[in-house]
Formats: structure tokens, sequence, C-alpha cells
């Protein structure tokens, strides 16, 4: 049974799953446990100016945190919106796909690598897609 919604669609929709869930982190890491002598604005802007304080040893990963979801709405975006319009566009997007999956199973976790190595199959079928 052939499948109605094209393999690019459902890669470019599978990469908003990674953005959510690292905003549900952010939400959490800015949003939960705050002061109650600071304001949420307050609390907020000082978390994230210690966050990326030269006194904080994993800022590296926070700007990880800030990349990632960047990099999977440009990809999910030129998913959606057929960008790679030739095979070798297709196999270069394909490539971005797999790197990123690959780094963020080095830089992460494995539950979060997954969400974001998942579109690379759907990339993989779609430079076979006609």
């Amino acid at each position: 049974m052939k499948s109605q919604v094209a393999p690019h669609a459902i890669a470019g929709w599978l990469y908003v799953v990674p953005v959510v869930l690292v905003a549900g982190i952010w939400f959490i890491y800015l949003f939960v446990a705050m002061p109650e002598n600071h304001t949420v604005w307050q609390s907020a802007t000082g978390q994230l100016r210690h966050t990326f304080s030269d006194a904080n040893p994993q800022a590296w990963w926070f700007a990880w945190m800030i990349a990632l979801p960047a990099t999977c709405t440009v990809l999910s975006a030129a998913y959606l919106f057929k960008a790679p319009r030739s095979r070798g566009g297709r196999v270069g997007l394909f490539a971005c796909a797999v790197a990123l999956g690959i780094a963020t199973f080095v830089l992460n976790d494995l539950g979060l690598a997954v969400f974001v190595a998942l579109p690379a199959l759907w990339g993989y079928r779609a430079i076979h897609a006609t």
C-alpha cells in the first residue's frame, strides 16, 4: 500500500518534534522553581545570564540547546517547502540531517537523539521519491 503523504512532508513534520521537546526543556529550566522575591522576567533573565556566563562550564551545552531547535526548524522548513528540487539538493539535505543526528547522539542523551535522527529515514526516502 502506497502512502498518501510524501516522504519529504513526513520528514518536515517530524523535525517539529525535537523543537517542541527542546522548547519544553527550556520552559522547565527557566520557569520552574522560580524564587519568590523575583518576577518571572527577572528570574528568567537572571537564569539566562548565569547560564551563558563564563562561570558556567556547561555553557556550550546550552548553546547547543539553542542551535539544535534552530537547525531542526530550518530542516523542517526545507523539507516542507520542498527546497531541494534536484536530487543533489535532496542528498545534501539528507547529509545535513545525518550530521545533525550524529551530533545529537554525541552531545545529548539517546531519547532526544532518536527524535532528531528519525526524520533522516524519511529524508532518505525523499531522495528516491519522484
